[in-house]
């Protein structure tokens, strides 16, 4: 069975969504402002690490949605620097594996 990889577009409307800037998508992503420059102007289909990267970032968002039931929330609580993460938002530490199981 074949999956389908998202386009950029479903970055962009995540971002959107809990307004989540540009250097913060490529950080999470660990993509360079060169490639996601072509990913925006193409809308090209995501190559499976950077769509993996994508989908632990949806991951997260929701369970933090499904915690606080409302999206303002987890916005800011997305966007805020936490202790138990060295002082560094939920945001900034999803450019990895360990750091999105220190979220979760």
């Amino acid at each position: 069975m074949t999956q389908t990889l998202p386009k950029y577009e479903a970055v962009k409307t995540l971002s959107k969504r809990f307004q989540v800037e540009k250097n913060t998508i490529r950080q999470i992503l660990g993509i360079s402002e060169s490639t996601q420059h072509r990913y925006e102007k193409s809308n090209s289909v995501l190559k499976p690490a950077i769509a993996d990267r994508l989908e632990r970032f949806k991951r997260i968002t929701q369970q933090a949605l499904d915690l606080f039931e409302d999206e303002g929330e987890t916005q800011r609580w997305l966007a805020t620097p936490k202790k138990a993460l060295g002082g560094k938002t939920p945001l900034e530490v999803l450019a990895t594996d360990a750091g999105s199981k220190e979220v979760e």
